[in-house]
């Protein structure tokens, strides 16, 4: 029977290769991060300061665009990998949980209207950060996480407009941030 030293570090190795692999995965929090800002920017823009009423016209245009490209990003990163970890399981199911309910609010928000289901919408980008960061013990994603709740706590109480500009420093905090963190981190472990 192996001691539990080994376990630990055979628990810890799978953590490391996790990381790395989240390291060459940053790429969907960068391309998400950069989608959605620039979507929610565009519709801040187009809501705020024109009358052109298809507003949310930037959403419809990048979501299934990301959408696309994350498919085949995912499917060339998944050919080349031999040998996929319990981490990395985990975090699939997460994200894949994180895309079927945040699919549910949006299409429950044409019910409840997008003043509702954005602060939802902010506090599932907590979620998925959040456990993400805790399940490849990474702080800067928990952090992230942390921002979002409070962030999407706040955005109940915040205009349609003010909610877009919250989305986009959530965004920024939640994905981006820690996405160039995690890049910068795996590029010096591999020097």
């Amino acid at each position: 029977m192996e001691s539990k030293e080994n376990q630990f570090k055979v628990i810890e190795g799978m953590i490391a290769n996790a990381k790395g692999n989240l390291s060459e995965g940053s790429v969907f929090y960068l391309l998400w991060g950069w989608l959605v800002i620039i979507a929610a920017s565009s519709n801040y823009v187009l809501l705020s300061y024109t009358n052109y009423e298809m507003h949310w016209l930037p959403w419809i245009i990048l979501m299934p665009l990301g959408g696309v490209i994350s498919m085949i990003v995912g499917y060339r990163m998944n050919k080349n990998r031999r040998v996929k970890t319990y981490v990395e399981s985990a975090l699939n199911y997460l994200w894949l949980g994180f895309v079927i309910t945040l699919l549910m609010v949006l299409f429950g928000m044409a019910k409840i209207g997008p003043q509702k289901a954005y602060p939802i919408i902010i506090l599932l980008y907590g979620l998925g950060t959040f456990v993400s960061g805790g399940i490849i013990k990474f702080k800067p994603l928990m952090i992230g996480g942390v921002i979002c709740w409070l962030l999407g706590s706040i955005a109940f109480y915040a205009p349609f407009d003010l909610q877009l500009i919250i989305l986009i420093i959530a965004t920024v905090l939640s994905y981006l941030l820690p996405a160039y963190l995690l890049k910068q981190k795996s590029a010096k472990q591999n020097v």
